[in-house]
């Protein structure tokens, strides 16, 4: 194999493998059933407390 053919092959399967990564990441990030644990998550550091004393 030549510098070439790998270099071709890694910018080529590289550019495939990370569209595949970047849509997998979409679905699992705004598929509806995962919605009501992104929100518990984004509400768990508030408190209803108000905001903190600093000293």
């Amino acid at each position: 194999m030549s510098h070439d053919l790998l270099v071709y092959l890694a910018k080529t399967l590289g550019l495939f493998w990370m569209m595949g990564f970047f849509l997998i990441v979409l679905i699992r990030t705004y598929s509806p059933r995962r919605r009501a644990g992104y929100e518990r998550v984004a509400r768990s550091i508030l408190t209803d407390d108000g905001p903190e004393e600093r000293p």
